[in-house]
C-alpha cells in the first residue's frame, strides 16, 4: 500500500512511473486490500503479463501496471525455481522497454536480489523501501539510496547497523481511507496479533465490560484470527491458554479482513493500537487520524510520529515487552490502568474541538504531496542521472533478438 500510493503521488507531480509484480503475499489476507483479486486473475491467464492502465491519480498522466500471471500460487513460500526464472525474465523485458531512470522496491529474498542486479547491470540506480525493522544484518549492497516513513526508523539502522535512511513519510491516499459519512460508535483495534499488542486489547475490553458498559468495541482481523490468538494467551509465568478461566467478552464485534476500510474508520470513535513490538509508523493511526478520530498507542518505533497531537501515546504495560512468549502475557489490570483511563478519556472528548483540531494538524503534516516531495529531494541526484536515457543494447544478463551479435 505504501509503494503503490507512492506510485499515485508520483502520478499526480507527473513523474512516469510503472510497476511490476505477480500476486504473491507473505499472508494470504493481503490479498483482502485488492479488489475481486481472484476475479481479475482468473479472467485472462493466458498472458504471461497483463497491463493494466491506471488513471486512478493522474488521467492525463498514467501508473502502468505489469502483473506477472505465471505464479501457481499467491503464497511467496510456493514459488518455483521455473516460476522465478520466468520472471525476472519478464521483469528484463520490462526494463528494456519502459528504460526507468529509477527503480524503487524491497525484498532480500534470492529472487530480489537478482532483480536488483538486474537494474544494475543496465545502470539504473535502485532506491529501497523500508517500512520495519525486520532488516538487520542485511547492509544493501545494490542499493544507492534507503528509503523509510520515519525518524525514528531512519534513528533505528543508523544506531544499529550504521546506515543512512532518508524518512520521507507514510504515503496515505485519503480518497481510499476516509469515510464520507461518520456515525462513531465503536473502539476499534486492527490487526489482532501479539506484536500488535492484542493481549493489552483483551486486558482493556475485560475492565470496560465491568467499568464502562457502554463502550462497544470492534477488532478488525488481519494476519491473524482474534479467537486463535485469544486462545493462545497466557498468565504470567504460566502456559499458553492460561490466560482466562471464565472470562467473558461483551459488547465485541470481529470483523474480517477486507479490502474497503472507510465502514471501518466511518463506525470508530477512537482507535487503539497499543504495538508492542517495533513499529515503523502505525499506518492505521494516521488513517484513522485522516478520519478525525483519536488513537491511544504505545510509543513504539514511529508510532508517536504517526500520531502527532492527535491522541495519547503511553509506554506499554512492562510484562508484555520482550519475545513472543511476553507479548502473549495478559498484563495485569494495574499496569493497563493509565491505558483505561486514556481510553475513557478520548472517547468522552473525542468530537471536542481540541481533538478534532488536533487531528487536522497532523493529517496536514503527512500528505501524498507532502511525503512525495520529500522522497523527490531524496531521489533528485539519482534520477538526475537520466539512466533511461541509455543504450540497454546488450546490457543485462539476458541476451534479446534484437541485440546485435559481438
Amino acid at each position: 500500500m505504501q509503494a503503490y500510493t507512492m506510485l499515485q503521488a508520483l502520478s499526480k507531480l507527473g513523474v512516469r512511473t510503472a510497476s511490476f509484480c505477480g500476486g504473491i503475499f507473505d499472508n494470504p489476507s493481503g490479498k483482502e486490500r485488492i479488489p475481486n483479486f481472484d476475479v481479475q486473475l482468473q479472467s485472462d491467464n493466458n498472458h504471461p503479463v497483463r497491463a493494466n492502465i491506471d488513471t486512478s491519480a493522474n488521467a492525463q498522466n498514467p501508473i502502468r501496471h505489469f502483473f506477472f500471471t505465471g505464479f501457481h500460487s499467491t503464497r511467496w513460500d510456493d514459488i518455483t525455481s521455473g516460476e522465478s526464472t520466468k520472471f525476472l525474465l519478464h521483469y528484463v523485458k520490462l526494463l528494456r522497454r519502459f528504460k526507468p531512470d529509477l527503480v524503487i522496491g524491497y525484498g532480500t529474498d534470492a529472487l530480489s536480489r537478482a532483480l536488483w542486479g538486474e537494474a544494475r547491470l543496465f545502470g539504473i540506480p535502485t532506491a529501497y523501501l523500508l517500512c520495519n525493522a525486520n532488516h538487520l544484518n542485511y547492509r544493501f549492497p545494490q542499493h544507492d539510496a534507503l528509503l523509510c516513513d520515519s525518524q525514528a526508523t531512519s534513528d533505528y539502522y543508523r544506531k544499529k547497523e550504521g546506515l543512512t535512511v532518508h524518512p520521507i513519510g507514510n504515503f496515505i491516499n485519503p480518497a481510499i481511507v476516509v469515510a464520507g459519512e461518520r456515525h462513531p460508535k465503536t473502539v476499534t483495534f486492527i490487526n489482532p496479533s501479539p506484536q500488535k499488542g492484542v493481549a493489552v486489547v483483551a486486558r482493556l475490553i475485560l475492565m470496560a465490560n465491568r467499568e464502562r458498559p457502554d463502550l462497544v468495541f470492534q477488532v478488525v482481523e488481519s494476519r491473524q484470527k482474534f479467537a486463535d490468538v485469544l486462545r493462545s494467551l497466557r498468565a504470567p509465568g504460566g502456559k499458553p491458554g492460561s490466560a482466562f478461566k471464565k472470562a467473558t467478552f461483551k459488547n465485541l464485534a470481529v470483523v474480517p479482513a477486507r479490502y474497503d476500510v472507510k465502514p471501518i474508520y466511518a463506525s470508530t470513535a477512537v482507535l487503539i493500537a497499543p504495538s508492542l513490538g517495533f513499529e515503523s509508523w502505525g499506518r492505521v493511526a494516521s488513517e484513522a487520524i485522516m478520519n478525525g478520530i483519536p488513537v491511544l498507542s504505545s510509543d513504539s518505533g514511529g508510532l508517536p510520529e504517526a500520531v502527532g497531537t492527535a491522541g495519547i501515546t503511553l509506554e506499554a504495560p512492562s510484562e508484555c515487552l520482550g519475545r513472543t512468549e511476553a507479548m502473549l502475557t495478559l498484563p495485569s489490570e494495574a499496569s493497563c490502568r493509565p491505558w483505561a483511563n486514556a481510553l475513557y478519556r478520548l472517547v468522552d472528548e473525542r468530537n471536542s474541538s481540541l481533538w478534532q483540531k488536533r487531528c487536522q494538524e497532523t493529517a496536514a503534516q503527512n500528505t501524498m504531496r507532502r511525503c512525495a516531495m520529500r522522497l523527490l529531494t531524496v531521489l533528485e541526484p539519482l534520477l538526475q542521472r537520466k539512466a533511461g536515457d541509455a543504450d540497454f543494447t546488450r546490457r543485462g544478463s539476458i541476451r534479446f533478438p534484437n541485440d546485435p551479435l559481438p
